[in-house]
């Protein structure tokens, strides 16, 4: 779970929370005690403690929407996710990262580790962007599209088909940047930032398959427009969890 800095908009890696099929546990990581500006979370007043419960934590709980709205199936299937599967408040969760409009948590879903190494689903981040900015895409400038123009991009999209990735070295905001292609070469948007360093990784020591797993429509908001698959295989697994900035904290 992440934290965004209201200001300086920084995201920071503040809790972990887990669900393993019958119970949640919530607990901070240890770096959160020094992340400049976060205060406890409400209901989690300890930075020490591992909480843990039957039912999703209220504090979560209010970021999944209510199965009685009416446009309920239509959300959760436009995620790809079983409205009838009991775990589907978790998955919900993990694919629409739990954020709401003005909000500063971000839930983000931890990579799966598989045969030949780890894979994940994951919503293109910044497809909006791609409306408002180009960018260099072999010796031209793509992006700055028309709603029109990116609509017909993405009407061409179907489950299945191939995506690319290329770096951003001049990205305003990290130089890591990875922008998500489509077959024909245009962008779409990016790979999630804490995404990148594993990424990154399975790229150097392997090879990375990215597949479109669902193009959703104008009225699912721009966050949900494109979920993406991607499957990493590699002879060195990256350890999501084994850095230091992942580490659990302690009781003091």
């Amino acid at each position: 779970m992440c934290w965004q800095h209201p200001l300086t908009r920084a995201v920071e890696e503040i809790g972990l929370l887990t669900f393993d099929g019958s119970a949640y546990r919530f607990q901070y990581l240890e770096r959160a005690r020094t992340v400049d500006g976060f205060q406890p979370l409400i209901g989690f007043d300890d930075f020490g403690e591992a909480y843990e419960s039957d039912e999703l934590f209220p504090f979560f709980a209010q970021r999944v929407m209510d199965p009685r709205r009416p446009d309920y199936i239509r959300f959760v299937e436009g995620l790809s996710v079983d409205p009838d599967d009991e775990d589907s408040p978790w998955e919900l969760l993990a694919r629409t990262r739990g954020k709401r409009e003005g909000d500063t948590i971000q839930l983000f879903p931890a990579p799966r580790v598989s045969e030949h190494g780890w894979e994940c689903s994951f919503l293109v981040h910044g497809t909006r962007h791609m409306t408002l900015k180009t960018v260099p895409i072999g010796d031209e400038m793509r992006g700055k599209y028309s709603s029109e123009q990116f609509e017909e991009i993405l009407s061409g999209l179907a489950p299945g088909d191939p995506l690319q990735l290329q770096p951003e070295p001049a990205n305003e905001w990290t130089d890591s940047a990875l922008l998500v292609l489509d077959a024909g070469g245009h962008p779409l948007g990016y790979v999630p930032n804490l995404l990148l360093e594993a990424v990154q990784n399975a790229l150097t020591n392997g090879d990375v398959h990215l597949f479109v797993e669902r193009v959703n429509p104008p009225e699912a908001g721009w966050h949900l427009r494109v979920l993406a698959r991607l499957d990493a295989e590699s002879d060195q697994p990256f350890d999501f969890f084994s850095s230091d900035q992942f580490r659990p904290a302690l009781a003091s």
